[in-house]
């Protein structure tokens, strides 16, 4: 079982060099299309395939090796456990299953010879090999052994310190990981993940693990789209506890055979966090903010469950780090707290849900001081004057150009805690989180008037195809008026403005021109016609649209915190 052991770790060594190359690879993407860009990835392309093909030979070799491991492994244990042995084997399988099956999909990819095309053949290539599922199954033959052979994993002398597990960043984005690959683990409880992911990280046994799922304990829950998990731990007499608040993305349950239902679910859960991203922080209504609610619901129910020692930790990625800031902002809930690409913290919704926060003339100040703004230091340092206090224990960590960051230039964001920003030196990557430098306040306040209008377009929708209609036919009504009004001077400045952000971001690859007097006059489809008389529509860049979710998700994210962050008090 030792030589096994062995074999997974380098198994899964591989797996996460694989996860490194997506990054790099990624990373190179070329946004301009300029000769020195493009002559610059013909010697990255080769390094790139290169280190490609070393890892695929030896994935492949460790995984025939770990199911011919698993095959012939011999222990007394099987006696006892029959179950035990048939369950390593048909992990060990769905390892070889999806290697076979992604050499096959690989024979069958088109060999295109532009370096570009290479590039993004090479991301396909790592993204076919399904690098968090392969990871989960790993993690699945070790839990096994951990759970049965638990002479196997020796523990280290030296007792758990407070927040060890905290202050390790790679625990932190495995466990945020999880709420989203939930799905890989049906054969386990949460405390049986988390039990081998603390002795992988600290390699000591923890005396007791309890799992609270806010989907199980409050069916308000599930209804509004929020989704956290906590875990109440004990190591060496210290007790701490983790919240975890899942992001926006929803997750795509591949272990689901209907594709149908797995999209489905995928777009119902999407539009449901969607929904309070608009209303609740982007706009700040009150009629939406029934996912925070249910937030402090769950927050509640876990101070009158923990023991009274425990230390209660907050961790958010995206939309959960919003809720990770705004807990601690109303009501004080977290001993310390980290949060990744994390969504904002909106006034407006604090207000209505607690009012007696602030004093009338406070509230004035904070709304006076947020509103038509543009991100300073001094004018953090203003708003930070008026809170309660620093909230130093929260750290807010963030690629700088993370789409998110765009909320923060929204009237009446804040975000509570410390601010670490992280890029790459000397790297070319366009997208413009400063809004406030293109659009002024009239269009700022349109952008999120349009958002608004959509989702209360979208309200009565309850299938995914609904979703996805509705939100197409808002899309052309509201383009058709475009078009109607599109002589008009501010509407026409509108537009351009738009459009100039969108090209400055990389989100268009062509500059706007001006807009030609007969668009209203065209006989020609509304998308032709669009094309035809906005050229640079043509050039919309699917390449920036990509790169801006990878760096948004964790996968993508978490390689820039390597680096020293540029810290914002």
């Amino acid at each position: 079982m030792r030589e096994l052991l062995k074999s997974l770790d380098k198994l899964n060594h591989v797996y996460e060099q694989f996860d490194l190359l997506n990054f790099r690879a990624h990373k190179v993407m070329p946004l301009t299309f300029n000769k020195k860009d493009s002559k610059a990835l013909l010697p990255q392309n080769k390094r790139l395939y290169f280190s490609y093909s070393y890892l695929d030979k030896e994935k492949t070799r460790l995984t025939n090796l770990i199911l011919t491991q698993v095959i012939n492994l011999k222990d007394p244990l099987f006696k006892q456990k029959k179950m035990l042995h048939p369950k390593l084997i048909d992990k060990a399988l769905k390892l070889k299953n999806i290697d076979e099956t992604h050499k096959k999909e690989m024979s069958e990819l088109p060999n295109r010879n532009r370096k570009i095309n290479k590039l993004k053949r090479l991301i396909n290539m790592i993204n076919d090999e399904n690098i968090g599922i392969c990871q989960g199954y790993l993690t699945q033959i070790k839990l096994l052994l951990y759970q049965n052979k638990k002479s196997l994993f020796i523990e280290r002398p030296q007792q758990y310190k407070e927040r060890e597990l905290l202050d390790d960043s790679d625990f932190r984005m495995k466990i945020m990981q999880f709420d989203y690959d939930r799905y890989l683990y049906d054969d386990f409880t949460p405390e049986d993940f988390l039990d081998y992911l603390i002795f992988e990280k600290i390699r000591r046994h923890a005396s007791f693990i309890k799992s609270y799922d806010a989907r199980v304990l409050l069916p308000d829950a599930t209804n509004c789209g929020f989704s956290g998990i906590a875990y109440e731990v004990e190591i060496d007499g210290i007790s701490e506890c983790y919240v975890t608040f899942k992001g926006t993305e929803a997750d795509m349950d591949y272990t689901e055979n209907s594709r149908s239902k797995r999209l489905e679910k995928f777009l119902l859960e999407g539009y449901k966090d969607w929904n309070y991203n608009v209303n609740a922080i982007l706009v700040g209504k009150s009629e939406e903010n029934d996912q925070l609610v249910v937030a402090r619901e769950f927050m509640k129910y876990l101070q009158e469950h923990l023991k009274d020692n425990c230390l209660v930790y907050g961790l958010g990625h995206s939309l959960g780090g919003h809720f990770v800031q705004t807990l601690q902002l109303i009501d004080d809930c977290f001993k310390a707290g980290y949060t990744l690409n994390s969504a904002p913290v909106n006034l407006k919704q604090v207000q209505q849900v607690s009012p007696d926060l602030f004093d009338e003339t406070t509230w004035q100040k904070l709304f006076e001081l947020t509103n038509q703004k543009t991100v300073t230091n001094i004018l953090n340092r203003e708003i930070k004057r008026l809170l309660p206090r620093e909230y130093p224990e929260i750290i807010n960590q963030s690629f700088e150009q993370d789409l998110t960051q765009v909320f923060y230039e929204i009237s009446y964001t804040i975000w509570v805690g410390q601010k670490w920003e992280y890029n790459l030196n000397t790297w070319k990557y366009p997208f413009k989180q400063h809004l406030a430098s293109y659009l002024n306040e009239e269009e700022i306040h349109s952008y999120q008037h349009f958002f608004e209008q959509l989702f209360a377009y979208l309200r009565d929708s309850t299938t995914g195809t609904q979703i996805m209609r509705n939100t197409l036919s808002f899309v052309r009504a509201r383009v058709k008026i475009l078009q109607d009004d599109i002589d008009k001077p501010e509407t026409s400045e509108f537009f351009y403005d738009y459009s100039n952000y969108l090209h400055e971001s990389g989100i268009f690859l062509d500059r706007p021109q001006e807009i030609n007097d007969d668009l209203n006059n065209s006989q020609l489809t509304m998308w032709k016609s669009s094309r035809r008389e906005w050229p640079f529509l043509k050039s919309l860049n699917m390449d920036m649209l990509d790169l801006s979710v990878y760096f948004h998700i964790i996968s993508g994210v978490k390689y820039f915190l390597n680096r020293t962050p540029n810290r914002i008090d």
